[in-house]
């Protein structure tokens, strides 16, 4: 497996241009930069349905969904995803990097063969604090269980930078990923949480990074709070401008995690405010 060239970036775009291209407005960004939403913009009384969620999102334009794992809800996501025409983009969790992988979520990982999904590990420590790399080893051997089962042709292994967590800042998911040295297990830059640990220069992130990022994840912010993409005094419009020029490719996802309100409100005004951003790419 680590001697294939699986040209991820590739793989990306092929799969996301199949019946997506149709359902967004901005179409030419649709392949290079697919705009998803992470599940934490549908928790909104307007859609108490898993298929009330994932009909808000093909109604509004979005090329699918990022999701919290739930057994529970796994196969009856994939099936509503394919009826609407959308992509399941990321399934996140937060597990104790100690502890032994999810036998149901390895089991579901041949579900995702041929998807463009990435299994995003937003890693605990029982035992390490907060971007100690005396954890690495035992890091890496977590994420390399999965990435095992996926093989190469899908899903791939992200590893998900969360404030106070062991895997606190984008920095320690690419010291991870360039340890691995494997095109299939890479890191997650989100935003929020690099602004959370005072992050100010995304363009030195992204050079140097370019390589192993998988995913970014945007939103608003009013100060520290997470507020829709159009609202707060962060220059968002900046950020993504300094991401396409830097000239990565991949899924850029919606963040909307504690935002109040209906998800159709939120979502229809953070989807015609990336609309407007990217109009010009």
């Amino acid at each position: 497996m680590i001697g294939r060239d699986f040209n991820r970036r590739v793989f990306l775009a092929n799969l996301s241009s199949v019946g997506i291209c149709s359902m967004m407005e901005a179409a030419p960004v649709a392949t290079t930069y697919p705009f998803y939403a992470m599940d934490t913009g549908l928790r909104g009384p307007d859609v108490p349905s898993l298929e009330k969620k994932v009909a808000l999102l093909a109604k509004l334009g979005f090329a699918g969904i990022g999701w919290t794992w739930n057994a529970s809800e796994a196969e009856p996501l994939l099936k509503l995803l394919e009826q609407y025409k959308l992509q399941l983009w990321a399934v996140y969790l937060a597990p104790f990097m100690e502890d032994t992988p999810d036998k149901a979520l390895l089991a579901y990982i041949s579900s995702l063969k041929g998807r463009p999904t990435r299994i995003e590990l937003a890693l605990r420590s029982k035992k390490y604090k907060p971007s100690d790399p005396e954890g690495d080893p035992i890091a890496l051997q977590y994420a390399t269980q999965y990435v095992e089962q996926a093989k190469d042709s899908g899903p791939v292994i992200s590893f998900y930078p969360h404030r106070s967590f062991w895997l606190e800042k984008v920095e320690d998911g690419l010291r991870l990923a360039s340890k691995a040295n494997l095109s299939t297990l890479g890191t997650h830059f989100n935003l929020v949480h690099w602004r959370w640990q005072n992050g100010t220069d995304e363009k030195k992130i992204l050079e140097t990074g370019k390589k192993h990022i998988f995913c970014i994840t945007i939103n608003g912010m009013k100060d520290a709070a997470i507020v829709s993409l159009e609202q707060g005094n962060y220059d968002v419009a900046s950020f993504l401008n300094s991401v396409q020029k830097s000239g990565w490719t991949g899924p850029i996802g919606l963040q909307s995690y504690s935002v109040q309100g209906n998800s159709e409100d939120l979502l229809g005004r953070s989807m015609k405010k990336w609309q407007e951003v990217t109009r010009n790419w």
